[in-house]
Formats: structure tokens, C-alpha cells, sequence
């Protein structure tokens, strides 16, 4: 590595402590490769002392391997890699990260503009470019030093309506945080209040301000469901198509072999079991036995999205937290100029149902989710009540 090389890597690599250290982070200085093989998502690991041109196994992963189930399964952009003279041939962590920062299987001419969508989750850097002007409403707490924000956060809202990486860029987000003061890590003791809130807020809003969606990447546990559950019937009552992730604690107040959950309302989508959180990469790669009657893929593996206030963040294996605002962000894209369809009596079950009818089937004879044949399907319906009505108007015309 000439002098010139060495001279900006070594100012890039003090750029970064400095930084950190502005945010009173610190890096934490890997001397062994044994020290992150472990790590699921690498930040501020500084790597700059290792020579990894023997080990691209664990950072790139080609069609023919399986997708990592432990050890390293992604990075941001904080991370200090070691010079390009012991790097692996051919692997760039950012060229990787710039390329899976566009959504897959993306609506064609439709980004969710005028869907309103409720979403749940921690604690969230709202001044993050890629989704600061969708948010339209945020009832707190809001982050600070005791309550700091969350990489989950932004990598929902990076899936929902990142301006690069997001499925309905031009959708509108209310956002309801998760964690109340005395519970800044746990949820499920206070996902009740905050179903009440967005209860609340819903009730109070105009027609066309009202949520259409709910995404929460969250479950419950046990002893609350009940409460919880008839929060969820109260909201679909009052119009709102309901995702989420029901969790390991919901799983065991579930009845097996119901088409969606929780609270064996059919209406409701969730993650488990009939929709598997990875994409056609993931079946591709592991060739998964995916029974076809009852689990659609969806595209959330090798996927980046925003670092909170800035940055990015690449993960090589998906799953249901960040699969939940992918089908929101699908739907809100399926609904767009669409709202008719909202009318229908059972229009969310309907939505369910037209998801797995469409899903397309890959070479191994699984299933993956087909947005725009989904959209296709949807505005065929509302064409049909279009005419339904026109004709209903001349025939009433007819009588006078």
C-alpha cells in the first residue's frame, strides 16, 4: 500500500475515533479474529490491525452457501475495516451495503402516498433524512441520554418508508414508542397504554387523516394477551388492518393450525406462521422445505436500512421485526389510489387472502410475495365497484 494510501486510510481511521468519541462511544480494538466471530452485527469495531484475506466466508455470501445462523451477520457503517491491502479480493463492505439499500420486489408506480400507517416500536432518532418528513405524528417518550434511540427503530422505519430503502417512501407514518419511563427496555407491560393511545389518536382524527395500517414488530406475553388482544379487535373495528409480530410469547395462547394470529382473529396478518420472514435469497441459498399452503417468503435477508440519526446498517439475515413494515410498506403500496377497497366489509381479510393467492412460486416450489400482482388484483376489485357504482347512479338517474 503506497504512502498516499496509507496517509487517508490512517485519516479515515482517526476520523472515526474522534467521532465516537463526540458521541462518548468508544471503539472497541480487535486484535483477533476470534474476537468477532461471534458478533452478530459489527459497529464500532475498530478492525484495523486484522488481515482478513483468508476469511470472506464471514462477511460475504455467495447463491451457493447458506446464510449464517450465528456469528457475524452484518455491519454499519461505523465500522473501522482493516486496510484494502488485507481486505478479501473482490469484498466491499460499503459497494454491498450501497447495492441493498433498494427494496425488493418494489410496487411499480405506487409509494403508499396518502396511506396513513401507525407504526409501534423503541425509542426513535426522528431526524434521520431518509424518514423525517413522513413522520407526521410521534407521541413519546422521545430519546435523550437516559433514553437513547434504537437501531430497530430506524430499521423499521428504514423498511417502511426510507427514502432509499424503504417499500412506500411516500406513505405517512404515525409513530407511537414502545417504551414507557420506567420500562425503557421491555415492552409487553406497557403495550397496552400504548394500544390505548393509538386508539385514541385515531378516534380523534378526521376520514382521511385516520390510520389505514397498524405495523408493530412487537408481541406480548402471556399474561397480558388478553387485554392486548381485544385492544387489536377494537382497533380492526374502527378500520385499521393490523401487523405484527406475535413473538414466543404469544405463540403458546395461540391455536395451532389458524391461518394468522394473534387472538385467532383471521384478519389479522402476522409474521408466523403463514408468512416466513426471508426472501427468495434465503430459499434460494438454504433451499428451505417451505411448505407452499402456508408460508409466503418475504425479501427482508440482505437487506440495508438507516443507522439512527445517520449511517446505515446491512444485515446478511432478515427476519420478523423487519418483515412486519415490508408487508405494511406492500400494502399501503397495494392501497394508493385504491381506497375504495377499504369499504368492503372484510376488506382485511380480503388483502390476506389476495396475498397468498398471488404470491409467485420459485424454482424449489416455494412462495414469495408478489406486491404488484397484488396491486394488480386489488385495482381489478376496485374497477369492478367503480362500475358497480356508476351503474347503480344511472339506474337511479333512470327513474327520475
Amino acid at each position: 500500500m503506497n504512502n498516499y494510501i496509507t496517509k487517508f486510510y490512517n485519516a479515515i481511521v482517526g476520523l472515526k475515533h474522534e467521532t465516537a468519541q463526540q458521541k462518548g462511544t468508544q471503539y472497541v480494538k480487535v486484535h483477533s479474529i476470534d474476537q468477532i466471530k461471534n458478533t452478530p452485527i459489527l459497529d464500532y469495531h475498530d478492525l484495523s490491525e486484522l488481515d482478513l484475506r483468508e476469511y470472506k466466508h464471514l462477511f460475504d455470501y455467495a447463491s451457493d452457501v447458506s446464510l449464517p445462523q450465528s456469528g457475524i451477520r452484518g455491519w454499519t457503517t461505523n465500522v473501522i475495516w482493516p486496510s484494502p491491502d488485507k481486505m478479501p479480493d473482490g469484498f466491499n463492505p460499503m459497494a454491498i451495503m450501497e447495492r441493498a439499500k433498494t427494496p425488493a420486489n418494489k410496487i411499480n408506480n405506487a409509494t403508499g402516498r396518502g396511506i396513513n400507517i401507525a407504526v409501534i416500536d423503541n425509542m426513535l432518532d426522528t431526524t434521520n433524512p431518509e424518514y423525517a418528513d413522513n413522520i407526521k405524528f410521534i407521541q413519546g417518550p422521545l430519546h435523550n441520554q437516559e433514553l437513547p434511540t434504537n437501531k430497530h427503530a430506524s430499521m423499521v422505519m428504514g423498511q417502511l418508508v426510507g427514502k432509499s430503502t424503504g417499500i412506500a417512501p411516500d406513505a405517512n407514518v404515525y409513530y407511537f414508542t414502545k417504551a414507557s419511563y420506567k420500562e425503557r427496555k421491555e415492552f409487553d407491560k406497557d403495550i397496552a397504554e400504548v394500544l390505548r393511545n393509538v386508539i385514541k389518536f385515531n378516534q380523534a382524527q378526521k376520514p382521511e387523516n385516520k390510520i389505514h395500517i397498524l405495523s408493530c414488530s412487537w408481541g406480548a406475553r402471556k399474561k397480558y394477551q388478553p387485554e392486548v388482544c381485544a385492544l387489536l379487535d377494537q382497533l380492526e373495528a374502527d378500520g385499521v388492518k393490523i401487523i405484527l409480530c406475535t413473538s414466543d410469547y404469544m405463540k403458546d395462547a395461540t391455536l395451532s393450525g389458524r391461518d394468522f394470529m394473534p387472538c385467532n382473529n383471521p384478519n389479522m396478518t402476522d409474521v408466523q406462521p403463514n408468512v416466513q420472514a426471508a426472501g427468495d435469497e434465503t430459499i434460494r441459498m438454504m433451499n428451505l422445505p417451505f411448505d407452499s399452503d402456508k408460508v409466503i417468503g418475504i425479501p427482508t435477508n440482505m437487506r440495508t436500512t438507516p443507522l439512527e440519526s445517520n449511517g446505515w446498517q446491512y444485515r446478511v439475515t432478515g427476519g420478523e421485526s423487519s418483515a412486519a413494515p415490508y408487508i405494511a410498506g406492500v400494502y399501503a403500496c397495494v392501497l394508493e389510489g385504491n381506497q375504495l377497497f377499504m369499504n368492503r366489509s372484510n376488506w382485511h381479510q380480503e388483502l390476506n387472502d389476495i396475498l397468498k393467492s398471488t404470491a409467485l412460486q420459485t424454482e424449489q416450489g416455494n412462495y414469495i410475495i408478489n406486491p404488484n400482482g397484488m396491486r394488480a388484483k386489488v385495482s381489478e376489485i376496485v374497477k369492478q365497484m367503480e362500475m358497480t357504482i356508476i351503474k347503480h347512479q344511472a339506474n337511479q338517474n333512470d327513474d327520475y
